[in-house]
């Protein structure tokens, strides 16, 4: 059988890149979320006074810390992967399988915020509406109403997580000849494998101030006008010349300013997330199919249910129908 032959200049090569080679089994968005994780644990390590390394009685510590100070279970396991997966980095293997970290496991799933618990409320279509019309008498010539109304319109359609919405880049906007548009999605927290993923925004003929389409035409005009180009960078920015994109908390706060200026009542109770959920949750009622939501929302699995929203009257009309016959 004929041996491989390995030049050296490869090999050496090789041996300065492979780990780094290694990271990308992970979406660059997983490794953000991984990264945060980490710090977290070495600043309690850095607390407790104790040496910044994974061991599994300071990993046990941090995961039942975090489940009592009201992390979601998923959360808490979340970080528990990404400090086992620092420890196999630097050659501690077998963190999660550890006896003491299991037990964790076992404590966190009792104790630790479920699922859809912290929900945020869904944005109702309803109120979307009465937040761009009052974005709209800022006048033409706001920078502010075109951006935040391109904002809340194209994350609700499409219902996009906040990452995915503010790393919208222009070059990722495609308008299509029958009048809607593709927006590329490169990576995203489903997305472990990187792959990306395309959203499609049909236009919105029945009413225009509603429309995901004209809306984010208007903010593309608006930077036009002032010379900033359109065919790369951020399409969502703090202020019309500014290179960077918005950051995810700003999106949260643009969501609770909107409602709280229509009298939008609980408006504390929204975030960048009731945009998703929002959307989410008026599509099912619209009739359409979860599994069609599934994909037009990129969701990998039946965790789409925890984020569909029933009312109390939506409830109570249920039970009555259960009742009759």
């Amino acid at each position: 059988m004929a041996v491989e032959y390995w030049e050296p200049e490869y090999l050496q090569d090789l041996e300065h890149k492979w780990h780094a080679l290694l990271q990308l089994d992970l979406a660059e968005s997983s490794h953000r979320s991984y990264g945060w994780h980490q710090q977290q644990y070495k600043v309690m390590c850095q607390r407790l006074q104790r040496p910044v390394w994974p061991d599994p009685h300071s990993l046990a510590q941090f995961m039942i810390g975090r489940a009592q100070h009201g992390y979601a279970r998923s959360t808490v396991e979340q970080g528990a992967y990404a400090v086992a997966r620092w420890g196999t980095d630097v050659g501690v293997d077998g963190l999660i399988g550890h006896r003491e970290v299991q037990r964790a496991m076992a404590v966190v799933a009792k104790v630790a915020t479920p699922a859809g618990a912290g929900q945020k409320l869904p944005l109702d279509r309803r109120d979307l509406r009465k937040v761009v019309y009052d974005l709209g008498a800022l006048g033409d010539n706001s920078f502010l109403g075109r951006r935040d109304t391109a904002l809340l319109i194209v994350g609700w359609a499409g219902m996009f997580r906040s990452s995915e919405l503010v790393g919208i880049r222009w070059d990722h906007v495609s308008f299509t000849s029958k009048g809607g548009v593709l927006i590329y999605v490169p990576s995203s927290k489903t997305d472990q494998a990187g792959e990306g993923a395309w959203v499609f925004l049909a236009p919105c003929t029945d009413e225009q101030q509603l429309c995901p389409v004209q809306a984010l035409l208007r903010l593309r005009a608006m930077y036009e006008e002032a010379g900033v180009s359109v065919t790369d960078g951020a399409v969502f920015r703090p202020h019309l010349k500014a290179p960077r994109a918005l950051s995810n908390t700003t999106v949260a706060v643009r969501v609770r300013k909107g409602l709280e200026a229509v009298g939008v009542a609980d408006w504390q109770l929204y975030a960048a997330h009731s945009l998703r959920r929002g959307g989410a949750t008026w599509a099912v009622r619209q009739g359409i199919p979860v599994r069609q939501v599934m994909v037009m929302g990129r969701w990998k699995s039946d965790v789409i249910r925890e984020y569909l929203y029933c009312s109390v009257d939506a409830v109570m009309q249920a039970s009555k129908q259960m009742q009759r016959g």
